[in-house]
């Protein structure tokens, strides 16, 4: 019977561990405006083909205490193929209120050109 339990009570973190972490909500390269609390994680998801050589990148313009990165993925669809793209999913943290613009690049690391795309976000944190 203990042993029940415990599976139940795992069983049950489990869920709840999955049921906070699919709260994040997720921006794409259509929103330019973010909205977040201290201490909410939020996640900026663009669409990239890395077997290019071309990803993202990212930068603060103002005072970078107000956000900080978590992480990144790089997210593959179901059944892709060699050479298809996907999306790099930055996973963001607000840590102080303010404001902050946070800015991607696109671009291939050993290129000097500029950018072949550029993404502004307008990150508020309450």
């Amino acid at each position: 019977m203990k042993k029940i339990i415990n599976a139940a009570a795992l069983i049950f973190l489990l869920g709840l561990v999955t049921f906070s972490y699919s709260q994040e909500k997720t921006y794409t390269e259509k929103d330019a405006e973010i909205v977040a609390s201290v201490g909410e994680n939020f996640i900026i998801s663009l669409e990239s083909n890395q077997s290019t050589g071309y990803s993202w990148s990212v930068g603060m313009v103002s005072d970078n205490s107000q956000v900080v990165v978590a992480g990144m993925d790089y997210d593959l669809p179901e059944g892709s193929v060699t050479g298809q793209g996907g999306a790099e999913v930055w996973h963001m943290k607000a840590v102080a209120p303010g404001v902050v613009k946070l800015v991607f690049y696109y671009s291939r690391s050993w290129e000097k050109d500029a950018p072949a795309k550029t993404l502004n976000f307008n990150v508020s944190i309450k």
